[in-house]
């Protein structure tokens, strides 16, 4: 008897000892989960967005910001961000370059990380990108310099389009063109969907909401609205779709002007600005496609 509750004591040490040291391994791998700044957890069935940003100790908004997602829409099997972007600096790294490269204004990069405009950056220095519902759209840039005005574009003038002296000229090609062109120089904020900060899907909605199309908060999703569109036949008013990270899906969006020209929020120079399109290599090379969303009116222009 005194062996058999030898071996049951043992029995129940080690037992014991082994639940510890998996507690602890689990407490590790939490730790290590908390701390990582590109932690991911893959939805489960039953998972809700409100659940994972609870049990992660997030609010719904961060956790939709982190993953860049406009609804608290998920499916089993997604994969979804812990923790904010970072980029680690590697030699030759500026705020500059970074800015261009992430698709995020040199002030947003700044004030994500608490620093000042002559910041010098250490390699090895952790940066955190910042985060919003375009936050996976890097580097929206374009090589020539922007268009300032439409008559440099031999475009008509916001009074011309408005008096309608434009053959058969309706008021609601005219509406959208008046709210593109006077959103010219409007701040791009990754994000942001009024006149003090934009993004590039943000301006769309700004300027084709008013005229009753609606339309996805995303560009990626705007991508599907509306009817294709060739581009011999493409008018102004349709919507231009570009890759700018080389993944073969859309991350940004313009409105074509017509005249090899198109209006956008554009992060590289922090505004919104009219950029060339075919002629230019930068846009041309990336380039997707074009949606029609302006059914009624055709931006008789």
């Amino acid at each position: 008897m005194t062996q058999v509750a030898a071996r049951i004591r043992f029995s129940l040490f080690a037992s014991l000892l082994t639940t510890l040291i998996l507690s602890g391994e689990v407490k590790a791998q939490t730790a290590q989960l908390a701390s990582s700044p590109e932690a991911t957890l893959t939805v489960q069935r039953g998972d809700t967005a409100y659940s994972i940003a609870r049990r992660n100790g997030l609010t719904v908004d961060l956790l939709l910001a982190y993953n860049n997602l406009a609804s608290p829409d998920i499916e089993v099997g997604q994969v979804l961000r812990l923790r904010p972007p970072t980029h680690t600096a590697q030699r030759g790294d500026t705020i500059y370059g970074l800015s261009r490269m992430y698709g995020v204004s040199v002030d947003a990069l700044l004030a994500a990380n608490t620093l000042p405009r002559d910041t010098k950056l250490e390699v090895g220095q952790v940066l955190q990108l910042p985060v919003g519902l375009d936050a996976a759209a890097p580097m929206i840039a374009a090589p020539a310099a922007p268009l300032p005005s439409p008559s440099a574009l031999g475009l008509p003038s916001l009074a011309t389009v408005a008096q309608g002296s434009q053959s058969e000229t309706d008021s609601s090609g005219a509406s959208w063109y008046q709210n593109a062109m006077s959103l010219l120089g409007t701040p791009y904020v990754l994000g942001g969907t009024s006149r003090k900060g934009i993004d590039c899907s943000g301006f769309v909605l700004q300027v084709m909401t008013p005229l009753g199309v609606k339309l996805p908060r995303r560009s990626a999703d705007q991508a599907r609205a509306g009817v294709s569109v060739d581009d011999d036949d493409l008018r102004p008013g349709d919507l231009l779709f570009f890759d700018t990270v080389g993944a073969g899906s859309v991350t940004h969006v313009g409105i074509y002007l017509g005249n090899d020209s198109f209006i956008n929020a554009n992060s590289y120079y922090g505004k919104v600005v009219v950029d060339k399109f075919k002629s230019d290599k930068y846009w041309n090379t990336r380039y997707l496609g074009a949606r029609r969303v302006m059914m009624d009116a055709m931006a008789n222009y």
